[in-house]
């Protein structure tokens, strides 16, 4: 699943993404990786940061993981960075590199593999 925003991402349209994240979770089949590319915004505000961090609990609390394309983006580096969520957030400079992770299994594979062993 790929969200791409465009604009701004502040207290006036949070609940655009809230209401984004919240379908794609509800999706059938439900999704493992939900990338929300932000290289198109010219602002992210500070009720923007808190919702990602919060789409971020609520899309692993389904079992699935949120991934945050800055596009290397200064406004968008610079916002994560200044509140420290660029070190909680699972952030990819572009998509490429958000859509070609994995989902996760793997490593959970290659660990349980390690603890059977």
């Amino acid at each position: 699943m790929l969200l791409a925003l465009t604009g701004e991402l502040d207290a006036g349209t949070v609940l655009v993404v809230v209401g984004s994240v919240a379908a794609a979770l509800a999706g059938t089949p439900e999704p493992r990786v939900i990338v929300v590319d932000l290289a198109g915004l010219h602002f992210l505000g500070a009720a923007g940061v808190r919702v990602l961090s919060a789409m971020t609990d609520q899309a692993a609390a389904q079992n699935a993981r949120l991934r945050i394309v800055t596009g290397e983006n200064a406004v968008v580096s610079r916002a994560l960075r200044l509140t420290g969520v660029d070190r909680v957030l699972d952030v990819y400079p572009d998509r490429g590199a958000a859509l070609s992770a994995g989902d996760g299994r793997e490593f959970l594979r290659l660990t349980a593999r390690m603890w059977n062993s």
